[in-house]
């Protein structure tokens, strides 16, 4: 294949509008990948595959660091996929320093080049690779056993590790999942129920005397005040009872 093919996609060419979710499709489906982000290809490694599917054994697959995590461990794949280039008489500038820091413009534009390069060059390839298994060719690879496919994932095991791990390509994080967690006995449970049940009990109790202390002095003001009231009601009808006899006085020297 000449390097005439990739010099003719400029960048005014229809590829470069290509969508994300095309581009992403388009490689999950061909390499049976499980990529969601464009700035998941910044490692490089996926650029490799694809290029040793167009121009098989021009990469070698099993240097390509899938497992790559930091910008100076993309560059590694880089080398590789340019030596490839070079192999193949591909004039394509490959601007590293751009694609490691995953800047999602820079490697959007990237992808879209290498779809068109695909798309161009897959003509030539008598109906692509018949009996390649991409999941297989990653597995020779750094990591690449753990990559996740687009059919549920490629997990790897490890029983001393009590859980299993599964990375996504280019990513640059690891997530761990089904890690043991510690398992409670039906004793503990039931212990922990019993102290619960008797602590609400014990809240329950404090509660009904809390209100009945607070009951106390209200009770007592009102006593109080009944007193006060009583008090007040016999001093008036003492009055009452002075001023009748003062006013009975009255009368009778009259």
């Amino acid at each position: 294949m000449s390097g005439a093919t990739d010099a003719a996609i400029g960048m005014m060419d229809g590829a470069y509008f290509t969508s994300k979710n095309e581009i992403l499709t388009f490689f999950n489906n061909l390499l049976n990948l499980n990529l969601t982000k464009i700035e998941q290809t910044a490692s490089g490694a996926m650029a490799c595959q694809l290029t040793e599917y167009i121009f098989p054994g021009s990469v070698a697959m099993s240097r390509v660091n899938w497992a790559a995590q930091s910008p100076h461990e993309y560059i590694g794949n880089y080398k590789l996929l340019q030596n490839a280039f070079t192999k193949n008489k591909i004039q394509k500038y490959v601007d590293v320093d751009k694609l490691i820091r995953a800047k999602y413009q820079d490697n959007l534009e990237f992808c879209q080049w290498l779809k068109a390069f695909f798309d161009q060059t897959s003509s030539m390839m008598r109906g692509g690779r018949e009996g390649y298994d991409p999941v297989a060719v990653r597995a020779k690879g750094k990591g690449g056993k753990t990559v996740a496919s687009n059919k549920g994932g490629m997990k790897k095991s490890s029983a001393s590790a009590g859980g299993a791990s599964t990375r996504t390509v280019g990513s640059g994080r690891t997530g761990t999942t089904g890690a043991s967690r510690p398992v409670r006995s039906t004793a503990t449970t039931s212990n922990s129920r019993t102290a619960s049940g008797s602590s609400t009990s014990s809240r329950l109790a404090a509660s009904k005397e809390n209100n009945a202390n607070s009951r106390l002095p209200a009770q007592s003001r009102h006593v109080a005040s009944s007193s006060a009231d009583s008090a007040k009601s016999a001093k008036y009808e003492e009055e009452n009872r002075a001023l009748k006899s003062e006013n009975t006085c009255l009368k009778s020297e009259n």
